[in-house]
């Protein structure tokens, strides 16, 4: 599956002048990368448009810059099945919070609670819970100062609510 056609990346900077922070292509692979304060309004767009019709979130995941203010960049995997093309959006999460996708894809329920999970990164507009970790587990495993031989904490972290 290939990823989306120069003219659609033309129309997406047309469309969104003010939220598109940058567009990097490598290897036929399109990233745009959008303002925070864009990213509902950018994803429907996104799903909705009879030229892009990104029906199907693949995933979500971050990446800790932990040099970098803000830290964590929030990265979306999206695919059109009915136009066999894909697109990568990043989102920095300023404050370590973006907005959440879930009333746009349901599939980001589970995703967004994992990247919480993982990296802290919180997605306003929704309840959190942990998929795999304690609930009061204080730690996200995945950031880059996370220890390799982990935390020893007491027992009643490991709540397995």
């Amino acid at each position: 599956m290939r990823y989306v056609a120069p003219e659609l990346v033309e129309k997406l900077k047309r469309t969104f002048p003010e939220a598109i922070e940058s567009v990097e292509e490598f290897r036929g692979e399109v990233t745009v990368t959008v303002k925070k304060e864009f990213l509902l309004e950018f994803m429907r767009f996104l799903k909705v448009d009879k030229d892009f019709q990104m029906d199907m979130l693949v995933d979500v995941t971050a990446v800790d810059y932990p040099e970098n203010e803000p830290r964590f960049v929030v990265v979306y995997h999206l695919r059109s099945l009915s136009k066999r093309h894909n697109l990568r959006v990043k989102c920095w999460a300023e404050g370590e919070e973006v907005p959440s996708v879930v009333d746009i894809w349901k599939t980001a329920e589970w995703t967004e609670r994992e990247v919480y999970e993982m990296f802290g990164v919180r997605f306003t507009g929704r309840k959190l819970r942990k998929l795999l970790l304690p609930q009061k587990y204080p730690y996200f495993p995945l950031r880059k100062d996370f220890p390799l031989e982990g935390y020893e904490e007491p027992c009643e972290v490991w709540d397995w609510e």
